[in-house]
């Protein structure tokens, strides 16, 4: 079994710096419609998920590496391979009706976690977009969560 590379309590910290660079890129990235802060390291293009928040009811906005599958996009739970899922993890479990904003183009999704058999069909196209997920799955012992988004006609925008 593999050794968790973090801790619960180095997360826990990193997660408030994280949380604000976040809020901050998500901010950027929603007013500029995507022409500002749109790549993550400067090389993976982003794209905005919009949220409600479980216990809030605020809208969250998280921003997160593009990942498209049939040009619907897919949410992954990585957190960088931490042993804890992020926060959006659980607003979208609990509500999965969600937003998410590509360039200036925003669409609203249910969002409904892979199963096994999706989640291992699916890997290889999501590495395909960014290959640090492989490194992030063998980082921790906690099964890295996918979701694949449908999109829903005739909605309100969350945002």
């Amino acid at each position: 079994m593999t050794k968790e590379a973090f801790t619960k309590q180095q997360v826990k910290r990193g997660k408030k710096v994280l949380r604000l660079v976040s809020s901050i890129n998500a901010f950027i990235y929603r007013v500029s419609n995507g022409r500002l802060w749109s790549k993550w390291a400067g090389k993976y293009p982003i794209m905005v998920l919009s949220t409600m928040g479980r216990k809030t009811k605020k809208i969250r906005h998280i921003p997160l590496i593009k990942v498209l599958y049939k040009n619907q996009p897919l949410l992954v739970a990585s957190m960088g391979g931490a042993p804890i899922h992020p926060s959006w993890f659980f607003n979208v479990q609990n509500n999965p009706n969600i937003e998410v904003q590509i360039g200036s183009e925003k669409k609203n999704y249910q969002a409904i976690r892979a199963s096994e058999e999706e989640k291992e069909s699916l890997w290889p196209t999501i590495c395909s977009f960014y290959s640090d997920y492989q490194v992030y799955q063998e980082r921790t012992q906690r099964n890295i969560p996918v979701f694949i988004c449908t999109p829903i006609e005739n909605e309100t925008p969350q945002s």
